[in-house]
């Protein structure tokens, strides 16, 4: 039996390790302008310092559960550790882009590893008495450090980009240190199948790798250029690819038989939608505050807090109204208030003012928080108790997708606006720049994005533009703000027709966005075992 020392231990060394992965997601946005000048890379290069991190984690997730079930939670779980170490510190130090994003897409292969483990682990460990709480632990905590993510990761910045990085190689190590003296090493589960669908696995990847590539291409490439029609394509051709290879796989990477369950299907669609707005905007928006509001990227982290806060206030309210009302009314009205949000800061971003934008981060903050907690237990009632491992795993690989899309789209939407305009402001004022001109424009905005607008050094003909090339973000930004809210607008849609009653009663308790996570460490993979896993282990 694990003792009660070891338990604990155990449960800190799992919470560290998903609240580290979050932390890495919402503080990374506010280091990326520092980093793409410390680097030498470019304006479009800058998303994939998110993305490249969120593609391998939406792709291997499945993949890493199941890895647990033939090789055992703990081990797979150090194993992960591990890369997230090696990759964050080689992050640190990385010398250009390429490094970069190479790095970036370690960590996430890391973290694939680590997130399904985690909750499995203080599953197995823990007593079924206690395991509720031992969860609830661990998601609140976990949300409670992802929302403090933008200001950890603003005041690091002011510091040195490189420290956004650095800062998670000791947390690791000291996971890898508790892990290896207190958890117990859970054996592998003998029934476990040993079909890992590696072909789908690789299509996933690379059909959605390709859209994303094709999408950050546009701005920059043009739309008809090959390089951006190329990967498009290529994205597009490989999704009756990879539906083929599921279809006929015998342990499915995505079990598309599932989708055949109404809400479940609906709770992937809201997921996905809800993933773009929480991650396109959480990239998108810090940019705002320092080429808009001119504020520096410490000041940026802070006055993001109004978005993130409600994410977790919002919790244990929306976890009532689905116990009271079901699914569809509360994840209606989530999506209703972020698109109210979403229009509320495109007529906001005419004020230039952080201030201005607290009502309408507030809406958002409540608004995602009521969507990814009622979110998770609609699907999850939706499908058999054995398949519920299998069913959060998907759910948790819709949002990464949708985030990893949006991100894509509105930068491609805000890139593409601001060029359109930025273009039209100097015809009508008659100012014909010259390359070197608008090289050395670049590189002002480059420095403006570290330090913020107001702090950024100004020559003569950055003052000459620099009224006009405000007015094209400020018109960038409000188109941005309003696809979010049409985005929410189709996921109130979505949620009002397709949503049902429950199809069974509630097997989870709801303790926030990361309920599924509880779900994900119990039964069928990507959970890790096939079998409800011991109480109580042995040492």
């Amino acid at each position: 039996m694990t003792s009660k020392r070891n338990m604990r231990l155990t449960l800190a060394a799992m919470t560290l390790a998903s609240s580290m992965i979050l932390v890495d997601q919402t503080a990374v946005p506010l280091a990326t302008p520092d980093a793409i000048v410390g680097l030498d890379g470019s304006i479009s290069e800058s998303q994939w310092l998110l993305t490249a991190n969120i593609l391998p984690l939406a792709a291997l997730m499945v993949f890493g559960g199941r890895m647990g079930d033939l090789f055992g939670m703990r081990r797979v779980f150090l194993a992960g550790a591990g890369i997230f170490a090696m990759s964050t510190a080689a992050m640190g130090v990385a010398q250009d882009m390429p490094w970069a994003i190479a790095a970036r897409a370690l960590q996430g292969s890391g973290a694939a590893l680590m997130m399904p483990t985690a909750l499995a682990i203080v599953s197995a460990v823990y007593p079924q008495e206690k395991k509720g709480a031992a969860l609830g632990i661990l998601a609140g905590a976990a949300a409670f450090f992802a929302a403090l993510g933008p200001v950890l990761g603003g005041l690091l910045t002011s510091i040195d980009w490189r420290l956004v990085f650095l800062v998670n190689v000791p947390l690791a190590l000291t996971t890898i240190y508790l892990t290896v003296h207190h958890t117990p090493d859970l054996k592998p589960d003998p029934d476990a199948s040993r079909d890992l669908d590696l072909p789908g696995v690789f299509t996933f990847a690379v059909s959605v790798g390709s859209l994303v590539f094709g999408l950050s291409q546009g701005p920059e490439q043009g739309w008809s250029d090959p390089a951006t029609l190329v990967p498009l394509v290529v994205g597009v051709l490989l999704v009756p690819v990879f539906v083929l290879i599921e279809n006929r796989a015998d342990n499915p990477m995505i079990n598309f038989g599932l989708l055949r369950r109404i809400n479940f299907l609906a709770s992937n669609v809201s997921q996905f939608l809800a993933g773009m707005i929480e991650l396109g905007l959480g990239f998108l928006t810090p940019f705002f505050l320092l080429l808009v509001v001119g504020i520096s990227p410490a000041t940026a982290g802070v006055a993001l807090i109004p978005a993130t806060i409600p994410i977790i206030l919002a919790g244990p309210l929306s976890g009532k109204a689905f116990d009271r009302f079901g699914g569809r009314w509360p994840l209606t009205f989530g999506f209703l208030l972020l698109a109210l949000s979403g229009v509320l800061l495109a007529m906001e971003v005419h004020e230039r003012s952080a201030v201005a934008l607290i009502p309408g981060l507030l809406l958002q903050g409540f608004g995602l928080g009521i969507v990814l907690t009622v979110n998770d237990p609609t699907g999850l009632t939706a499908v058999p108790e054995k398949d519920s491992g299998e069913a959060a795993g998907m759910i948790n690989t819709s949002e990464q997708l949708g985030g990893a899309v949006g991100i894509a789209v509105l930068s491609a939407i805000e890139l593409g606006v601001l060029k359109q305009e930025m273009t039209r402001r100097l015809v009508d004022h008659g100012i014909n720049a010259t390359q070197h001109q608008v090289d050395r424009f670049r590189e002002f905005i480059l420095g403006a994005e570290q330090t913020g607008l107001n702090q950024a050094e100004k020559s003569d003909f950055v003052n000459a533009v620099l009224g006009l090339s405000t007015a094209s973000h400020v018109d960038a930004f409000e188109v941005v703000f309003l696809v979010s809210a049409g985005i929410a607008l189709v996921g109130a849609i979505s949620s009002l027709v397709m949503v049902g009653k429950p199809d069974q009663a509630l097997r989870i308790r709801v303790f926030g966005r990361r309920s599924r996570w509880i779900a994900a460490g119990q039964g069928r993979s990507p959970a890790i075992t096939r079998r409800p896993p011991p109480s109580t282990p042995s040492g």
